[in-house]
């Protein structure tokens, strides 16, 4: 969480366009963070003002930045950092993944442990016994399969049909017997529908 007791006043002045940016940056947070299924208003806004103070001390090293970037580099930072030492399990690249954010929803984070995100250690037993459990269960399950080819199995229409195209395909006067004698037959048709 973030530092205690910060104000605005350590913000300003903010022109209207900052106040906008930051705006931006805390509804994108914040609508992280419900994405992650945490309910109470109160803990994120707390949850949210952490993340952006940190991302404004960024931001002053980083000014080419924008706010909403650097406050979601922060939260995906420590939502991965916080899970990673709740699991005690290094996270590709210091990232959250799909299982990761799957443990949480599995572990039951949204409905009974919402007080404990992002907390420091310690966690309670439970909650860290279910986590780990939660983790091992979101990875894949891999099975080997061997993938055999089997022949086509075609009604008696289609292997006619088959058959008649191998006969074209082999012999090539037979071929140009049938288109022309299908262009002949095209013909003759047209023939008759342009008299009447």
């Amino acid at each position: 969480m973030g530092p205690p007791r910060h104000s605005l006043d350590t913000l300003r002045p903010l022109s209207e366009g900052e106040l906008n940016e930051w705006e931006e940056a805390y509804a994108a947070v914040e609508a992280y963070l419900q994405a992650l299924r945490l309910r109470n208003r109160l803990l994120v806004a707390e949850l949210v003002r952490g993340i952006l103070w940190r991302a404004s001390a960024r931001r002053v090293g980083e000014p080419e930045k924008p706010a909403r970037l650097l406050a979601m580099e922060e939260t995906l930072s420590e939502v991965a950092e916080w899970t990673q030492d709740v699991l005690d399990v290094p996270l590709e690249n210091r990232r959250l993944a799909a299982r990761g954010r799957l443990a949480l929803l599995l572990a039951g984070m949204p409905d009974r442990w919402q007080g404990v995100f992002l907390t420091p250690a310690p966690w309670p037993p439970e909650f860290v016994e279910s986590m780990k459990k939660s983790y091992l269960a979101a990875g894949p399950l891999f099975a080997e399969l061997t993938m055999l080819p089997k022949p086509l199995e075609l009604n008696a229409i289609g292997s006619g049909a088959a058959q008649w195209w191998e006969t074209m395909d082999r012999s090539p006067i037979i071929r140009l017997m049938f288109v022309g004698l299908l262009v002949f037959v095209i013909l003759v048709t047209v023939w008759f529908i342009l008299l009447d």
